[in-house]
């Protein structure tokens, strides 16, 4: 529990109602007119008193369309896609099913700009931007409950071998890992964002980051890789290497969202690698064995061996989102990364997301943070 009180959610009654309400008014066309048929002159109608208040019904309707507004308003959909999200919130509501609970239980949350932490979730997931609710909150996860993780560690040479083969490159592809600057945060680089590091350094190798940036030149170095990364079951679409130098530390921080998990392949790892998740204060770490753990929760990491930490890392579906939650949200998710990147490359702002990344490609990254 969070410590605070926390009102209860509206009921899914209140949402089947408002969603289909909505999207009764926003999508379904009118049907034409039908013929009246002859009647009496109707009795004069008095005219309408101004001052008098609208119908709670009317009042009722204009803030559920206001909320669905303002919602669909945060992923600069296209009218096409608007009006697709609208019909699919529909079908959500009119669902009878448990299979969209979560999906239901979150729109009445952003619908009603609802802030605090939901009932299921661990006060350590308080700094985490984006909370799903109805789904279990654990640090770790125990990896027997996902029957790919062993196929996954037998394919530990192939991969280790891929990326072996780019220590040989000229330019590895690796490249310092940057966020956008917040608050005080200061950057060790003028030009390019803010280092997730207080000691030491933390390179990337991406293979995929949604789909609104491409890495097909990463990808094309790594095939084996990337085609064993796509056979898992649930794949998030988040994966890269990573590679931690010696005696470095990543400052405590939140991933972006509880509806993924995170999974690391560790590859070349000492004993002196820890995770700390949540008050899990030293998560193991073993060289071929597959770690999944919650990053929505506080987590930092350290490297203090002598030698580099690198692992490969991606993301899953939380395992209790349905395939048609995992759809809808995908969607949104998708349309807001890409209409996002078409308004930073508009506004010319440097400090975000797409452009730090794309601009880190060509910062140098020593030999020894990478290979040591």
């Amino acid at each position: 529990k969070s410590g605070f009180p926390q009102p209860p959610l509206p009921s899914k009654m209140e949402l089947n109602t408002a969603v289909r309400n909505y999207a009764a008014l926003r999508v379904a066309p009118h049907p034409p007119a039908a013929a009246a048929a002859p009647s009496p002159s109707p009795a004069p109608v008095p005219p309408p008193n101004p001052a008098a208040p609208a119908p709670a019904s009317v009042s009722s309707e204009k803030k559920v369309m206001s909320a669905v507004d303002d919602f669909l308003n945060g992923f600069f959909l296209s009218r096409f896609s608007r009006t697709m999200a609208s019909q699919y919130m529909q079908k959500i509501a009119s669902d009878t099913t448990s299979d969209q609970d979560r999906v239901k239980a979150w729109l009445l949350r952003e619908m009603n700009k609802t802030r605090h932490l939901p009932p299921n979730c661990s006060p350590w997931q308080r700094g985490c931007p984006e909370k799903i609710p109805l789904i279990t909150a654990r640090p770790v996860w125990n990896t027997s409950s996902f029957d790919w993780v062993p196929r996954i560690e037998a394919s530990f040479d192939v991969i280790l071998e891929e990326l072996l083969q780019l220590q040989r490159l000229d330019k590895s592809g690796f490249q310092p890992y940057r966020a956008p600057s917040t608050g005080d945060a200061k950057s060790e680089s003028e030009e390019v964002g803010v280092a997730a590091t207080d000691k030491g350094s933390w390179n990337v190798f991406y293979l995929s980051l949604g789909t609104a940036m491409n890495f097909d030149s990463n990808r094309e170095r790594c095939p084996k890789t990337c085609e064993i990364l796509d056979s898992i079951p649930g794949i998030y679409g988040h994966s890269f290497f990573s590679c931690l130098a010696p005696e470095s530390h990543i400052t405590k921080h939140n991933g972006p969202t509880n509806k993924k998990l995170r999974c690391f392949l560790p590859l070349i790892c000492k004993d002196e690698a820890r995770l700390r998740v949540g008050d899990v204060e030293k998560v193991p770490l073993k060289k071929g064995k597959v770690l999944i753990w919650d990053d929505s929760f506080e987590h930092e990491s350290w490297n203090d061996d002598p030698t580099s930490r690198i692992t490969l890392i991606f993301d899953i579906w939380h395992p209790e989102i349905t395939a048609k939650e995992q759809k809808f949200l995908s969607f949104l998710g998708n349309s807001r990364l890409r209409g996002q990147k078409k308004i930073v490359e508009k506004s010319g702002n440097k400090d975000n997301f797409f452009s730090i990344i794309d601009r880190a490609q060509y910062l140098e990254v020593a030999k020894e943070e990478l290979w040591t």
